[in-house]
Order: C-alpha cells, then structure tokens, then sequence
C-alpha cells in the first residue's frame, strides 16, 4: 500500500515536470503528503526503508523521530510536547491569558500559508546547520536533492525543473500539516496543559485524555485512508510500535475496557476537528474536567 503510493508520487511528479503542468505537480505533492503521513506509521517500528520516505520532503526522519516519538507521545498536549512549543508563538495551543488578538484570531488566515512553509523552514535550517558544522550530515537528507535532481533532468530547463520542485514540496508541506495539526488533538474539549487534569492521573487515561478519534465511516473503515490521514490515533498512542494495519485487532477489546472502567471518549467529525483546532487557538483560558464534559456533550458520535 505504502509503495504504491511512494510509485504514484514518483510517476505524478515525472509526468508534472516533462508536461510543465501546474496542477499535476500539485497533485505530485498531495501524494507525496500521504507519502511522509504514512511514514509516521514506519517511524514508530524498526528501522525499515519507509520510515525514510519522509526524507523525499523538506522534512527529516531523523528530527522527526525525536520531536515525534520521544517528546509528543510521551507527553502529548503539554508543555512538554515538542509538537506544540515548535509552533509558538506562531501558533498557541495551550490556554494562555496572554494570547493577543492575532494569536486568537489570526491562524484562520495565515493558517495556510504557515502550512506550506513549515517545511521549508525546517530544510533551510537543517542544511544551515549541516553548512556550519553544528549538525552531521545523515545520509537520508540526500533524498529530497535527489528529487531536485530529477526535476532538473526532466524539465525542459533549469528554471521549469526547479519550479516543480518547489511547487510540489508546498503542496506536500500544506497537506501534511493540514492533516497532522486538525486531525486528532486540538478543540476545547481535549485536555491541554493548563486544564485541569485527572486526580489519579493514568498514562493511557491521559494519553486518551489528549487524543480524539475521528467518527467519519470513510476513515473507520479504510486500512488506506487510516494510513494516509492519521486514523486509529488512539489506539495509536496507546500501542505506537504497532502497525496501523494490525490495530483492528486489539479494537474490541480496547473499546470493552472503557466500558469496563467507565471511559468514554467520544469521537469528532474530520470537520469538527477542524473547527475545534480553532477554536482551541482562541481559547485563553482553561477548562475543568466537568467543561471539557459539557463540550464534549456536543458531540452525538461516539467512539466505537
């Protein structure tokens, strides 16, 4: 499944560059975004070669596994969490007085075009501290020239060739983020730093605290779209070293102990996480367990 899409990249973003089109270099980039998403999957296992798939972007393996693996999903939604200091104060999750109007309201807007140059900020940075010696140069970063060098040889000329290198590394950096940051972990009933937390706090019960399963059927019941868009994420950060594909099986009896204990956690629409993750952003102040319950109360989908 993963290497079919790593092929459909491949051929969309020959095909982009030799025809000079526009909208199939786009196109290259919103499968080289299912590319690095379901990387995340590998990046959790042993070493394999998908896990470097995400180096054919402007993104790394190697800082994501450390970012990702040892700073979010040990301590996911709090201050803790690489994933949420790295975009501040840009993008401010945690329910914080001092949030100004822009903070607030602003990330409606400049949202996307943050999305499409995270990437780009995280190579350029990268390659100066590779330049300057302050980082070693790992032989996996080499992956995304070697897409620029394909460009370059396919395109009528230099200018065309780069040009949908570019196009189609955007893209991917847009989709990616977009997906990543309004799939699973932000609205104003999932717990934040600053909430109020649990009395008798649980590792997995805080983990769940933190994550929000998706309701929609397409991605309940699609091993290729739970792949390419995050699903099966609470069950992913419970049981993260194994594969998405075998989560299916470990479901009933996950779903049975929360009844058992008198859990619930009740799922959200994709569109609900969308605008819970804007919401969240203009929340100032925190919540208690018995608000986050009533927010949550919003919600008629349950997790199943």
């Amino acid at each position: 499944m993963m290497d079919s899409i790593v092929f459909g990249f491949f051929c969309l973003s020959i095909l982009g560059t030799f025809l000079n089109s526009t909208w199939l270099q786009i196109l290259a980039g919103l499968f080289l975004a299912m590319v690095a998403i379901g990387a995340h999957n590998f990046a959790h296992l042993k070493h394999n070669w998908r896990t470097y798939c995400l180096d054919l972007t402007w993104a790394s393996s190697f800082e994501f596994r450390i970012s990702h693996v040892f700073s979010h999903h040990c301590f996911p939604n709090t201050i803790l969490d690489a994933e949420l200091s790295l975009f501040e104060p840009i993008l401010e999750f945690l329910p914080k007085a001092n949030k100004n109007w822009i903070q607030r309201h602003g990330p409606i807007v400049y949202n996307h075009v943050l999305y499409s140059i995270l990437f780009g900020m995280a190579f350029l940075t990268r390659w100066m501290r590779v330049i300057e010696r302050k980082q070693l140069l790992r032989p996996e970063f080499l992956l995304v020239w070697f897409h620029l060098a394909l460009c370059l040889v396919i395109g009528s000329d230099m200018t065309s060739g780069l040009t949908s290198w570019v196009t189609t590394q955007l893209t991917c950096s847009y989709f990616y983020h977009l997906c990543a940051i309004n799939s699973a972990h932000h609205a104003p009933s999932i717990f934040h730093d600053g909430d109020e937390a649990r009395k008798d706090p649980d590792f997995g019960l805080c983990q769940l605290d933190a994550v929000r399963e998706r309701s929609d059927s397409l991605i309940q019941n699609s091993l290729f779209v739970q792949l390419v868009v995050l699903g099966e994420h609470s069950l992913h950060h419970l049981f993260p070293t194994i594969c998405n594909s075998k989560l299916k099986y470990i479901r009933a009896v996950f779903e049975e102990t929360l009844e058992e204990f008198g859990e619930n956690f009740p799922a959200m629409s994709s569109w609900d996480h969308f605008k819970g993750c804007l919401e969240q952003l203009r929340r100032s102040s925190p919540k208690s367990i018995e608000e986050r319950k009533a927010e949550e109360a919003k919600f008629s989908s349950k997790s199943k």
